[in-house]
């Protein structure tokens, strides 16, 4: 029995621009390509480059804990047939169809169990369940036998932070795809990655979202590229089109480094661990879950990051510009009154000290004419809204007359969602 993979050129496009430069996933590229080109038979025979191997069905079944088998890394847009390598969940009867996830062929971590709840995990999986519906919040813990998280899925950091990869993939009756997202790296603190269960968001209460998810790997994990809920992400009509019973697949995997610093480059060599649960979906929640979404979105640019110390940023003493238009008291008004126009209040503000002499940076149009100064010293600040307190910075400017003059100095923008701005700080801590 002869297979075609096809996969549209403007959705590979989209594979391959998500992960440029994304050395997590390594040889995407000519995955995907492989994938589109080649017509693959049940006799082929598999070879390390390209991984292509067709499989009959009812073939490779296997448990949680084994993890013989080679499997091939499949496209997010394949349909694709149930019965093989699928797995029964230790605590459930429901079976994850490994065929269904991007990279099929993980080497499962023995002992590694999902559990899931419609509220937030503590020390233990009680009251967890598995089956959901789509008006319900969503929780998951990941809990293994006898190894931290580090040391199971032989992690790396990235800067300062540590991640695991998730994926998705959405079951329908006999139909099941990888449901493809931008945000697709979990966010780990140190601490957590030296325990051996891991609680995480799956479609959070926005009030309790926690879990920050990174988008992609080039792009590190601060608060401008973080996000949160990751399930929210698969929520449309494509994936969804009818009202009814859906199982919902879940994949945590990460790639391991050699000892040149290179991610293996083959995927039975990388640790994973996958689950699944009952997920009911009707349309009519689509409005609330969208809401919630949102509010998840912008929740967790601060909860993920919440500090509860001064930011390393932050100066030592507040320098004191020459400049008696930038004096303190000038400067503490203008920014309280462009904060103020936006329902927010400064709580205090700090000049760095970048250059010996108050120093400004001529912008200039097309024509090379100037248009405004840009103060260069960074003016970091901490501002209060509806309660809560932010990190966020500002940056001052002098409009251009002609004649070689400027005018006053104003606030000409306030950067609260620049690369580690608008992160929230515990208001006690500040000082």
């Amino acid at each position: 029995m002869m297979k075609t993979i096809s996969i549209s050129f403007a959705i590979a496009a989209s594979i391959l621009l998500s992960y440029t430069g994304n050395a997590q996933l390594g040889n995407l590229k000519n995955k995907v390509q492989n994938a589109a080109n080649k017509v693959k038979s049940k006799n082929d025979t598999k070879t390390p480059e390209n991984n292509t191997e067709e499989k009959t069905p009812a073939a490779n079944v296997k448990t949680n804990n084994d993890n013989t088998g080679n499997k091939a890394p499949e496209n997010n847009t394949e349909q694709k047939t149930p019965g093989t390598n699928a797995k029964t969940m230790s605590n459930s009867n429901i079976t994850v169809n490994s065929k269904y996830f991007l990279y099929e062929d993980l080497k499962l971590i023995p002992g590694a169990t999902f559990y899931f709840s419609d509220k937030p995990f503590g020390s233990s999986h009680d009251g967890a369940k598995t089956n959901f519906r789509s008006s319900d919040f969503i929780y998951g813990r990941l809990e293994l036998s006898n190894k931290t998280i580090e040391e199971a899925f032989k992690l790396t950091p990235m800067g300062k932070n540590y991640y695991i990869i998730f994926s998705f993939a959405v079951v329908s009756g006999t139909e099941g795809k990888y449901a493809q997202v931008n945000h697709n790296s979990v966010m780990l603190k140190p601490d957590e990655i030296k325990k051996s269960a891991f609680n995480f968001d799956i479609l959070p209460d926005p009030a309790n979202a926690s879990t920050g998810i990174g988008m992609n790997y080039e792009y590190g994990f601060d608060a401008l590229h973080v996000s949160g809920g990751p399930m929210y992400q698969i929520i449309d009509q494509s994936k969804f089109p009818d009202n009814g019973d859906y199982v919902i697949q879940l994949q945590f995997y990460f790639r391991p480094v050699d000892g040149w610093g290179n991610g293996l480059p083959n995927s039975k060599d990388w640790p994973g661990a996958e689950g699944a649960f009952q997920f009911n979906f009707n349309a009519a929640d689509v409005a609330a879950i969208k809401k919630n979404f949102t509010a998840v979105h912008q929740n967790i640019k601060s909860t993920a990051f919440m500090l509860h110390a001064m930011p390393d940023t932050w100066p030592k003493t507040s320098r004191k510009l020459p400049d008696a238009e930038l004096s303190p008291a000038a400067l503490e008004a203008m920014i309280k009154a462009e904060l103020s126009s936006s329902g927010d209040v400064l709580v205090k503000f700090a000049v760095a000290n970048n250059s010996p002499n108050t120093t400004w940076i001529v912008q200039k149009n097309d024509l090379d004419v100037p248009t405004y100064q840009l103060l260069a010293e960074n003016i970091y600040t901490i501002y209060k809204r509806d309660g809560k307190c932010f990190v966020g910075d500002v940056s001052i400017a002098k409009e251009y007359l002609g004649g070689g003059k400027y005018g006053k100095p104003y606030v000409r923008n306030v950067n609260v969602a620049t690369s580690g701005y608008g992160t929230g700080v515990d208001c006690s801590a500040i000082k």
